[in-house]
């Protein structure tokens, strides 16, 4: 008897005398609705992972040997729903904690959402306590446009299998360029439709993809005349971009009815041989000419087939390009890219395959007495053109040297996928001379050396940033040097603001800034020296020092309306 009444105690005693539990889970909900017309978006996918990196990019840091602590938080953990004919969407049962919730629809723009108030968690993070229920977490999906039109010739028929393109500006390291933002192949009538654009401003062009087989080439006029084909052709009806028609698109909007009409211009050839690596003619290749600024769609290829590998292609836009040969012979093919500029004459004597990558012996050395370790750091050669050449990394060892193997004869940007929380780059001397901010030219080169150094003393900007004297989140923040010949990526540093206005800046460089705090610009526009002038009037001076802390307060610059 005793026994019977004694158990229940200590069960009783044993859940008195266990810690109060705080992982009750909690819940959130909320609608995505169309940002134009407000109208409910069913079956959007709504991912809330407990990471803001997904392990895949997490992935690929670890293949440069980089490790993803203080990148980013890498989730484990992925929750997804998606919303009901009403546009809702509801999580039921999550374990509290720090989330990251995006929304996605084919369709429309991503967009992540963006706590406030005690909702609001590091790096932008949705902080779930436990138990709670969170509502009215909306989105406002911002819907992509669409250009549709023909691509016709002069006599206004149809240019089937035309590549049609819709591109926009944007800076890329520092520099304006054409990125491609939709690619579409015109029907058997001509007919396209470019349907995956955000709001923004388009060129739009049309090329004619070319495939030519040695018995199909045409011998030159026999009179020496000028040959002409159809060339790349922007609205309206230009093959110069500087002459090209802006066509707006508005969130969501439609513009329809467009005609391209192709364009002839004088077309010359390129002729040369193809070589192996043992200098023996390539007797079966192919041979691919794809042209830079992001024109996806001008595109030509050639198959060759001769003892001797000689190669004739036709059609050819004076211009720069990239040129890529398969090698088709032997075990298993091979691939070579490189650089090509085709001049107003032609090539006669090109000799393609036997190309020979240069190999650069460098060395990564911190000035100053931090304990950076330079093990595994990682550096990487991407193409200043625009063009289509293979990238070149390398990593360091613990003395700092490295090796970037297998680089084209080309002009590089050098990039650093992941640089480490202390430093900045101080220098970079490539062959003796000091190229730091600028191009490496490996046009012509065979062997280089390259030595990186990086500052550790770098200074600190504290700041807020406020609008008609509330504190501003969500601004986008950067301060730049004040030196024009200074604004590249490597020395320009940006933050958005937190909820309260606030922000940091560290391992700033010293010397002389601009601070800006906008509400809303274009990714990069700050490189561009125009645009600095219209707002370097509302831009805040910084004088940075080694290892100083400097304090800023900044007006928000309105978006223009």
């Amino acid at each position: 008897m005793v026994i019977r009444y004694l158990v229940p105690l200590l069960f009783a005693a044993a859940a008195v005398a266990q810690p109060p539990t705080d992982s009750k889970p909690g819940a959130l909900e909320g609608a995505v609705v169309n940002s134009v017309t407000g109208a409910p978006v069913r079956k959007a996918d709504l991912p809330l992972a407990n990471g803001d990196m997904s392990p895949e990019i997490a992935a690929v840091m670890k293949q440069f040997g980089r490790d993803s602590t203080g990148m980013g938080k890498v989730s484990t953990k992925t929750l997804t729903a998606a919303t009901d004919a009403a546009g809702k969407f509801r999580f039921e049962n999550v374990p509290p904690g720090d989330y990251w919730l995006s929304a996605k629809k084919a369709g429309y723009g991503d967009e992540r959402y963006k706590p406030k108030g005690t909702a609001a968690g590091p790096g932008g993070s949705v902080r779930l306590s436990p138990g709670q229920e969170l509502k009215d977490v909306d989105f406002r999906l911002v819907p992509h446009g669409t250009i549709s039109g023909r691509v016709l010739d002069e006599d206004d028929e149809p240019v089937p299998s035309a590549m049609v393109s819709a591109l926009a500006y944007r800076f890329d390291h520092g520099r304006r360029r054409l990125i491609p933002s939709d690619v579409a192949m015109a029907n058997n009538r001509g007919e396209f439709s470019l349907g995956k654009l955000p709001p923004g401003h388009y060129l739009v062009c049309a090329s004619v993809m070319r495939m030519e087989l040695p018995e199909t080439v045409a011998p030159p006029p026999a009179d020496g005349s000028p040959e002409t084909a159809y060339v790349r052709t922007y609205i309206p009806n230009t093959t110069d971009p500087v002459q090209a028609e802006k066509v707006d698109i508005a969130p969501g909007g439609e513009v329809s009815g467009l005609s391209i009409r192709m364009q002839k211009s004088v077309v010359v050839r390129v002729k040369g041989k193809l070589i192996d690596e043992t200098g023996q003619p390539m007797k079966n290749a192919q041979i691919m000419l794809m042209a830079g600024g992001g024109h996806v769609g001008s595109m030509s290829m050639t198959m060759v087939s001769d003892p001797e590998g000689k190669f004739e292609l036709v059609n050819v836009q004076p211009g720069t390009y990239t040129i890529m040969t398969v090698q088709m012979q032997g075990s298993s093919p091979k691939m070579t890219m490189q650089p090509l500029f085709v001049p107003d004459k032609g090539i006669d004597n090109l000799k393609l395959g036997a190309r020979a990558d240069a190999t650069i012996q460098g060395k990564v050395a911190v000035d100053g007495d931090a304990k950076i370790p330079l093990k595994e750091f990682s550096l990487m050669l991407t193409s200043a053109d625009g063009l289509a050449v293979m990238p070149a990394s390398g990593k360091a060892d613990e003395t700092g040297a490295f090796t970037l193997a297998h680089v084209a004869p080309a002009a590089y940007d050098l990039t650093f996928p992941f640089m480490p929380e202390g430093v900045y780059l101080k220098s970079v001397e490539f062959n003796g001379r000091e190229t730091l901010g600028r191009e490496l030219d490996c046009s012509s080169l065979t062997s280089g050396t390259l030595r990186v150094l990086l500052g550790s003393d770098g200074g600190k900007v504290e700041g807020s940033v406020s609008h008609e004297d509330k504190p501003a989140a969500d601004a986008t923040v950067v301060l730049v040097p004040a030196d024009p010949n200074r604004r590249f990526p490597e020395a320009v540093r940006r933050s958005p603001s937190d909820e309260k206005g606030r922000l940091t800046l560290k391992d700033v460089p010293p010397g002389d800034y601009l601070a800006f705090a906008w509400e809303k610009v274009e990714e990069g526009a700050w490189y561009d020296p125009d645009f600095l002038k219209t707002v370097q009037s509302q831009a805040v001076k910084v004088r940075i020092g080694p290892k100083a802390t400097e304090k800023v307060e900044l007006k928000l610059i309105p978006a223009a309306r």
